[in-house]
């Protein structure tokens, strides 16, 4: 009896269906009925991964519109809240780590996760006061990567018995640079764009 590895798959083949647009949901669910016949766990796994990077394309080009910068925002983001999630782990399976470790983590998921949100429309209802809270946020975490990127970058000029520290570095560097492009994009580009248009 030939066991159906599509269908073992079909869970996280929904899960990547849902970045999908209303628009083109009958897309995924035709996605996974081909997927559903697969026998070869090689090939369905592999159908899986290339209907991910159709899905994930997809959802970037939407959520985008093309626009590079906002293309590199949301990279940003989705690295940013990785790392995050590895740093909380790294605080909770491992010991002698100082509480700053979780908060940096947690902030870094928090400002992934809301720009993503942002971006993909899921906050307009909440219009202004949701461009306001990541405008403030972003203003916040800018200055908080920059304080954590100077120090570590001193810190490592001259550390003490040779002992570099290029964790809080690279931290301070993802914040600093995501916060700065999505500054870049929802304040000085929206202000650049309203001051050029033609009044009505």
């Amino acid at each position: 009896m030939k066991r159906h590895w599509g269908r073992k798959l079909r869970r996280p083949g929904r899960l990547v269906i849902r970045l999908l647009p209303s628009s083109r949901r009958s897309w995924g669910d035709a996605f996974l009925a081909e997927m559903d016949e697969m026998t070869s766990a090689r090939t369905a796994l592999r159908w899986l991964i290339g209907g991910s990077r159709f899905v994930v394309r997809g959802w970037l080009e939407s959520m985008t519109g093309g626009d590079i910068v906002k293309t590199v925002l949301a990279t940003l983001s989705v690295i940013g809240g990785v790392l995050g999630l590895f740093l909380i782990g790294l605080f909770g399976f491992t010991e002698g780590n100082p509480l700053l470790v979780l908060a940096l983590g947690l902030g870094l998921v928090i400002q992934g996760v809301y720009t993503l949100a942002y971006m993909t429309g899921r906050l307009e209802t909440f219009e202004p006061w949701s461009l306001r809270a990541l405008l403030a946020g972003q203003t916040i975490a800018l200055l908080t990567g920059l304080l954590g990127f100077v120090s570590s970058a001193l810190y490592n000029i001259n550390p003490p018995e040779g002992d570099y520290e290029y964790g809080p570095l690279t931290v301070g560097a993802v914040i600093t640079v995501q916060a700065v492009t999505a500054l870049w994009v929802y304040a000085l580009r929206n202000r650049a764009e309203s001051v050029q248009a033609p009044p009505i």
